[in-house]
């Protein structure tokens, strides 16, 4: 049960911190000394992303309660008396799937957080409303990025 309680505070405080925590302590001057330490651990663990760094969590949380359930550290048995004969198979399967649900979510966000190369502004531009003035901001926009991403790899290698 311990082990639980462990999990669930760590939980929260990655969340938190993924969700608004990062860019709270940001703000504050104190907490410059924090990021001079743990920017090159954010770097490595997930590139300063808070996407990356959520998508990451869930993969491991999902990974940690295959661990416990398998284990017997998490019995969800108990749930099943609640639940009708006719639907308990499913129900069963479903509680044991949902670790690896939460894991393959998790792999998913990630691959689509490093796959997503606009801005949503951009992306949520309906095609009907786009201009001619509009297609060229977002061709500089890309070819901006475009050399951004260049130089930051050229500087990096």
């Amino acid at each position: 049960m311990k082990i639980l309680l462990v999990l669930v505070v760590f939980t929260v405080l990655l969340l938190w911190y993924a969700l608004q925590g990062r860019q709270w302590l940001k703000s504050k001057p104190w907490a410059e000394g924090f990021f001079a330490l743990v920017e090159p651990v954010e770097i490595v663990l997930f590139k300063k992303s808070e996407t990356i760094l959520f998508a990451r969590m869930k993969v491991i949380l999902g990974v940690v309660l295959t661990l416990l359930t398998e284990i017997g550290s998490i019995n969800l048995m108990p749930l099943m008396p609640l639940i009708p004969e006719a639907y308990a198979p499913y129900v069963q399967a479903a509680f044991n799937l949902l670790p690896l649900a939460i894991t393959v979510v998790g792999m998913m966000d990630e691959r689509l957080r490093n796959t997503t190369t606009k801005p949503i502004e951009l992306v949520a531009v309906a095609d009907s409303k786009i201009t001619p003035e509009i297609a060229i901001a977002i061709d500089k926009a890309e070819e901006k990025k475009a050399e951004a991403v260049a130089a930051v790899t050229d500087k990096a290698a």
